[in-house]
């Protein structure tokens, strides 16, 4: 789920009469094996929310090594009867103390998948608390596209994500529950962790407040997708 933003006023409406936004992961089998290196922890699971049929079938798989590093290997089937995905990841909620934030992908400022022409591809270094955009109505915002890696650090430990294949990720002091439940600004309540959503992707934030729906090559309509990344904690030398 995604806090609707101004641009998303009609199509979360059909968003949340499939629930996406009372959408949870519900784990069916689970197998854990360990090996002489570490463990390996494979789920059946789905994507689901009450009254409405199954939204997403998915297998994850978890490999974790003696040293920490996770691989995660998630495949997803949409039922195709349900409207575009607002969204698809991994939420994480991390230390506080993980304030410090470094990526390679698109910034300064935040970028979507239809929304980057004024961004450009670097090394940026930023704080959580910088990378959230202060729209006077809380939304989605401050995601970055793109992306090969993002680091959360502080001055004695941290935790790396990267991936092959690009990502979006999104690293705030606020929920997307909280985001969604004000109406201003200055109500905000920061969580008492940084979230932190890893994302395979975005749907386009588009114009469709005031223009045309979001563009066909902008949709996350993907009813087949696999998304892999690494996690790697650390501890500063």
């Amino acid at each position: 789920w995604r806090a609707p933003t101004d641009n998303d006023m009609y199509i979360k409406s059909e968003w949340k009469k499939a629930h996406y936004d009372k959408a949870y992961t519900r784990a069916y089998t689970t197998e854990v094996v360990q090996g002489k290196h570490g463990v390996k922890i494979v789920s059946h699971a789905s994507v689901v929310a009450e009254t409405v049929q199954k939204i997403l079938d998915v297998t994850i798989t978890w490999k974790i090594d003696a040293s920490g590093k996770i691989d995660a290997d998630i495949e997803a089937t949409k039922d195709g009867e349900f409207p575009d995905l607002p969204r698809f990841g991994v939420r994480m909620f991390l230390d506080k103390k993980l304030s410090d934030v470094r990526y390679f992908g698109m910034g300064p400022q935040e970028s979507y998948r239809d929304k980057h022409q004024a961004a450009s591809h670097g090394l940026y270094r930023a704080n959580v608390r910088d990378l959230h955009e202060d729209y006077i109505r809380p939304q989605e915002n401050g995601s970055h596209y793109d992306c090969g890696y993002v680091e959360l650090n502080n001055s004695r430990y941290g935790m790396a994500a990267f991936s092959e294949s690009t990502f979006s990720f999104n690293a705030s002091y606020y929920t997307q529950e909280e985001l969604e439940k004000k109406t201003h600004n200055y109500e905000l309540a920061e969580s008492d962790s940084v979230v932190l959503c890893v994302d395979y992707a975005l749907n386009g934030i588009g114009s469709n407040s005031c223009g045309p729906v979001v563009l066909d090559q902008y949709r996350f309509d993907d009813v087949l997708f696999r998304f892999q990344f690494t996690l790697v904690p650390y501890v500063k030398g």
